[in-house]
């Protein structure tokens, strides 16, 4: 689908990409990712002439880039940045719209497609179309921005930093809803972060980059444990084992999650505690809303009293989250089990430290 051939970009005092090769198939999601100044971002520009290249050749289908009308080719293909970008005189609707009316798109169509993205990234059309990005949170306005990059359905979609502005349980979020998005569009995507995580978690093939020129591009399995050289050695970073947990999804490990409802007796309580150290506690809409443990079972009060009170958000882990992410929650709470939740806050299960624990020594085989 996309392949840069022996692709440089030289400025006046210094090589930004010196010589890049590499080919990303259909449907594949291809990371670029290393230190500052590596030419990530470059390369990502090259690709729709944002920026030209000194000298190789850009292929699309097999067309050189060079050949085609540079407005048409953007329009072709989706781009999303870390900062968002939305125009905020104009409502959401308006900017997922903007590729669609500039492909003079019929009225019905943009706006049916618009309510279609804005339910794949999880936002409510009702609630969400009319909103102006000032009104958005920062996760919000990412989805938002991955929504405009999708609206006219490009073949190619282009990624720098996307998720590199907002907090780390949003962003882990975002990154599950991202793989979701993935596995239903099936679009080519090239992908810049600096975080390597994320491009293990995302990519199908990552590209590490030195100084402009290309070091390894393999799947990140076979980076994680072949590294090419010292550089990829060292950058991967020893815990390599751990780094391959943010492949796998707690989804397969997912259990059922022992649960009591503000206003269980606390007889019923003492019944459930009897085989658990603690239990979950749901409100009567089945979200997550405390944890009672079995000494605080004990005492002649109702459950609503005598439990600890949270925000599902800060304790749990939905089921797109990686056993990397669920491991550093549990590590960082001390906990050794924690709750999944739906979008809706709704406890589905818990994942334990055993269960990941023997996921890390099937990684470690």
């Amino acid at each position: 689908m996309i392949r840069l051939e022996e692709v440089s970009k030289r400025y006046a005092d210094k090589i930004a990409v010196d010589r890049l090769t590499l080919e990303v198939g259909a449907g594949e999601t291809c990371v670029l990712i290393g230190p500052s100044g590596c030419g990530k971002t470059s390369t990502l520009r090259m690709i729709n002439r944002l920026i030209e290249p000194s000298s190789g050749h850009i292929l699309i289908d097999g067309r050189d880039t060079a050949t085609l009308n540079p407005e048409r080719l953007r329009q072709s293909i989706g781009y999303a940045i870390q900062n968002v970008g939305l125009f905020p005189h104009m409502t959401v609707g308006d900017n997922i719209a903007v590729v669609p009316n500039l492909l003079h798109w019929e009225r019905g169509r943009i706006e049916g497609r618009v309510d279609e993205l804005l339910n794949m990234v999880g936002l409510e059309p009702g609630d969400y179309r009319r909103k102006y990005p000032s009104a958005l949170s920062g996760g919000e306005a990412q989805r938002v921005g991955v929504a405009r990059a999708l609206a006219a359905d490009p073949p190619i979609l282009l990624m720098d930093e996307p998720f590199g502005a907002v907090d780390p349980l949003t962003r882990e979020r975002l990154q599950g809803q991202f793989v979701d998005i993935q596995h239903t569009v099936k679009k080519t995507i090239i992908f810049v972060t600096h975080d390597l995580d994320e491009a293990i978690r995302l990519g199908d093939r990552i590209a590490i980059m030195e100084s402009g020129r290309l070091v390894q591009y393999d799947s990140p399995e076979t980076i994680l444990a072949a590294p090419a050289n010292r550089f990829v050695r060292d950058f991967v970073g020893t815990d390599r084992a751990l780094k391959r947990l943010s492949r796998l999804s707690v989804a397969g490990i997912v259990r059922p999650a022992p649960s009591v409802s503000l206003d269980t007796p606390v007889r019923k309580v003492r019944e459930t505690l009897d085989e658990q150290r603690s239990v979950w506690v749901v409100d009567e809409a089945g979200c997550l809303v405390g944890w009672l443990d079995r000494d605080l079972a004990l005492l002649d009060k109702p459950v609503r009293e005598v439990m600890t009170k949270v925000r599902a958000e800060s304790v749990s882990i939905t089921r797109q989250a990686t056993m990397r992410e669920a491991l550093s929650r549990m590590l960082g709470q001390g906990f050794h089990n924690l709750p999944v939740i739906d979008d809706k806050k709704r406890l589905i299960g818990e994942v334990t430290l055993g269960d990941i624990e023997a996921a890390t020594s099937e990684v470690k085989a």
